[in-house]
């Protein structure tokens, strides 16, 4: 059973998709093949995400990435809608448009409506553009306790959602991207896989997650949507490829010289209290302890508990505006670096994306870390 916040954002999201058609119906022209087309068109474009999830085979990925392309798209549509709106409302009590338009108000309206799918058809390209072309990150941080080696190079990478938009040429770049930065050690903290590890499979990416290279090792923790596609099986689809997975545990690396920890997601019922899992006899908090962790939620508990640092992604950084906007009222740190006296926490953006394969507000993210240990 959804909950009945699920139901009433379902029917706010019919009343938009209503609101949107019956708008782009009156810019037509008045033909009742057109008009009859475009209704269809919304109505299709409405219920695809669903029927994608109804249907079992054969088109169910590709209505699934037209609905929610439809999705993400849904508030520029109506932000226009509205806007055309409202200067028709001022035009008829102020001369804001020429006599042209006047004259020719159907072919007005026509032309506001093929303006409108221009720019937002420019604007989802330029959203392309800053998913198919990352940004690095590069942040030097300290953290005051000694290690040796004094200094530690890490490359962070999360949320890849390989399956169905990222597939293995988009991972082929993306590992290309992280090995050329020669880290030390590789962190994915989680969303590695999107729907489910068998899809990756029968696109052979495992060879490609395979390349990744770091004396140090690679390491990954899983995240909300690995929980959705079989936790146990993602897990063990990257360990085959050589990503070692911390699934609640603790770890030394380079021969003690700091503990690496990785958490269960935090919707995963099997998440033990991290002070519990640093409680151990074997932990020497005098060490710098370095903390995956999907979803960047309480950060008291990792400043409490002396997590001297903290990598999670799963926010996208809104990936999509509004949605930037919204991210950040949920979470106190949607993307970015945020220091908590000597706690320090990186939420990442993430390499790949969930649904349509553009970021608008947002950039797709490698984070290249340079730390230095000591006081």
């Amino acid at each position: 059973m959804h909950s009945p916040f699920f139901y009433l954002f379902f029917a706010c999201y019919l009343l938009l998709c209503g609101f949107i058609g019956w708008s782009g119906m009156r810019a037509l022209p008045r033909n009742w093949a057109l008009r009859a087309g475009w209704v269809v068109g919304i109505a299709f474009l409405s219920f695809s995400f669903i029927g994608g999830y109804v249907l079992h085979a054969g088109y169910s990925s590709s209505l699934r990435n037209i609905g929610v392309m439809w999705i993400v798209s849904t508030p520029y549509w109506a932000i226009a809608a509205l806007f055309w709106r409202a200067l028709g409302f001022v035009g008829k009590r102020r001369r804001i448009f020429p006599a042209w338009v006047g004259a020719h108000r159907e072919r007005a309206r026509f032309l506001a409506l093929v303006a409108t799918v221009v720019v937002t058809a420019g604007i989802f390209a330029a959203g392309y553009f800053h998913f198919a072309h990352p940004v690095t990150t590069v942040l030097n941080l300290k953290i005051a306790k000694r290690a040796e080696p004094g200094a530690l190079h890490i490359v962070v990478a999360s949320d890849f959602h390989l399956g169905d938009t990222v597939g293995a040429a988009r991972l082929r770049d993306y590992v290309a991207r992280i090995n050329a930065l020669k880290p030390d050690i590789i962190l994915l903290p989680g969303d590695i896989i999107d729907r489910s590890a068998a899809s990756l499979d029968e696109q052979n990416m495992g060879p490609e997650l395979a390349r990744l290279r770091a004396p140090l090792g690679v390491y990954a923790v899983l995240g909300n949507h690995e929980s959705y596609a079989g936790a146990d099986s993602c897990a063990a689809f990257l360990a085959k490829w050589g990503v070692r997975v911390l699934r609640d545990e603790v770890v030394e690396i380079a021969g003690g010289a700091f503990y690496l920890a990785g958490r269960n997601d935090y919707n995963s019922p099997r998440r033990a209290p991290l002070g519990r899992l640093l409680a151990g006899a074997s932990v020497d908090r005098a060490r710098p302890i370095i903390l995956m962790d999907h979803q960047p939620r309480d950060l008291a508990e990792p400043e409490a508990a002396g997590v001297d640092l903290q990598f999670s992604g799963h926010t996208h950084g809104g990936q999509i505006w509004p949605v930037t906007w919204i991210v950040r009222l949920i979470y106190e740190n949607a993307h970015g670096y945020q220091r908590k006296n000597n706690f320090q926490v990186y939420v990442t953006s993430g390499l790949g994306l969930w649904g349509f394969p553009a970021r608008i507000g947002s950039s797709s993210e490698i984070v290249d870390v340079r730390v230095e240990f000591g006081k």
